[in-house]
């Protein structure tokens, strides 16, 4: 445990904040798949895991930033179709409205279509508002009905079961 606390002081604070991204990155593919798994379709995952894959590869691609941006607006756009209600319809708009912003925040402020030593206060954040839409995203994609009657149906099993139990243990011992 030491070592671990040693090693994050010595992080620097991009480094920190890099590191802190990745763990939500990886949070949020986690919670695609958690939603690939309870409403059996594959499109959500596969949406969020090609586009973060386009936009993580951005250095090495002959493509600019803004058309990763593009692509992953035209990725949800599909997404867009595949939404069972308004509440998730209105949180896949919310992600392509904030792939449209970045790409225009690359487009105008990216020299050579990379963002340099100028960034604004969108490309500061763009992180956080991503995760954030796609936390949005997913929590509107999960059924929470459907996962709150099982764990009652657990829970109503066991104290059951532990009813009967005792029932039992008293009617042995005193009967």
């Amino acid at each position: 445990m030491m070592e671990l606390l040693e090693w994050l002081q010595l992080l620097s604070a991009p480094e920190k904040i890099s590191l802190v991204v990745r763990n939500a990155s990886s949070l949020t593919l986690i919670g695609y798949f958690v939603v690939f798994i309870l409403n059996k379709k594959a499109v959500f995952f596969a949406a969020f895991f090609v586009s973060s894959a386009i936009v993580v590869t951005i250095p090495s691609q002959a493509i600019g930033e803004q058309h990763a941006y593009l692509v992953t607006l035209v990725i949800y756009s599909y997404v867009f179709n595949e939404c069972p209600d308004d509440k998730s319809k209105l949180a896949c708009v919310t992600i392509c409205l904030l792939s449209f912003l970045f790409a225009i925040d690359a487009f105008l402020y990216g020299v050579n279509g990379y963002h340099g030593e100028y960034q604004t206060l969108i490309w500061q954040n763009i992180e956080y508002l991503a995760t954030c839409a796609h936390i949005v995203f997913i929590s509107t994609l999960l059924p929470i009905e459907r996962i709150w009657n099982c764990i009652r149906g657990f829970i109503a099993s066991i104290s059951s079961n532990a009813r009967n139990s005792a029932y039992l243990l008293r009617y042995w011992y005193n009967g």
